[in-house]
């Protein structure tokens, strides 16, 4: 997403859940964030990405400001009648187009087909003492049998 569409679904966020001085304090650190990697290079939607939701961002704003945005949804949805949901705790969110996470899932593929490779060469290699002399067998079958006709 650009710039512009993240900023504005973070004050949409926030807007209601935190001080109108916090908001602007949070929508300016953002601004600047990406504005500096931009200049180092990076696409806009590359860094809003890497940053994570907005929404998930104001939710930690709200919580490090002592309020909970969970708790006012609940008493917006009491007063309006809808569904209740106990909250079940918090929710964490891993960027996985970084660079370590490529990485480590790199290692855990390479580890599954060294891990299938050894279990199939274990397996030939057990087999392979009783499979020759049954293909040697098979062989000198063929050809006696190829001799009669």
């Amino acid at each position: 997403m650009s710039k512009q569409e993240f900023l504005q679904r973070l004050r949409e966020a926030l807007a209601g859940e935190a001080a109108q001085s916090v908001i602007e304090e949070n929508i300016r650190y953002y601004e600047e964030y990406i504005r500096t990697e931009v200049g180092k290079g990076l696409a806009e939607y590359e860094v809003t990405a890497s940053i994570g939701d907005p929404r998930l961002i104001a939710k930690t704003i709200v919580q490090a400001q002592g309020g909970s945005v969970h708790e006012e949804d609940l008493d917006r949805e009491q007063a309006s009648g809808e569904k209740q949901e106990e909250f079940k705790g918090y929710f964490r969110y891993v960027d996985l187009s970084k660079w370590y996470w490529k990485l480590i899932l790199a290692a855990a593929l390479i580890l599954f087909f060294l891990l299938v490779f050894g279990i199939v060469a274990g397996i030939l290699g057990f087999l392979m003492p009783v499979i020759g002399p049954l293909l040697v067998i098979l062989l000198i079958i063929q050809i006696v049998n190829g001799k009669r006709r």
